[in-house]
């Protein structure tokens, strides 16, 4: 049975994002990225002012974090851009059946 949808790829992206993170093949700037975009989060800075547009004033905030994340997984050394591999315990083959 094969899991789909939105919300499992959500939870697919986060496990990859930590896996990631505690790669010590994977640079220190691109382990920034996610940290430097909480800050602009966080800050009194924004591209678009909340309190100027209501509504879509976050919706840079969520730009800029949803980029950060997408870089390091699409930027990440190794396996870990590859998607996840199948069960180890199944294997793909062609059958036939031979008649008695």
């Amino acid at each position: 049975m094969r899991q789909q949808g939105t919300l499992w790829s959500w939870w697919r992206d986060l496990r990859r994002i930590w896996r990631v993170m505690r790669d010590p093949r994977t640079p220190g700037w691109l382990k920034m990225l996610p940290l430097l975009a909480l800050i602009y989060i966080l800050s009194p800075i924004d591209l678009l002012p909340d309190l100027a547009i209501p509504g879509i004033g976050s919706l840079d905030d969520l730009i800029i974090l949803l980029l950060a994340l997408r870089m390091l997984i699409d930027l990440a050394p190794g396996e870990e851009r590859r998607p996840p591999s199948k069960r180890e315990d199944v294997i793909e083959a062609t059958y036939r059946v031979l008649e008695e």
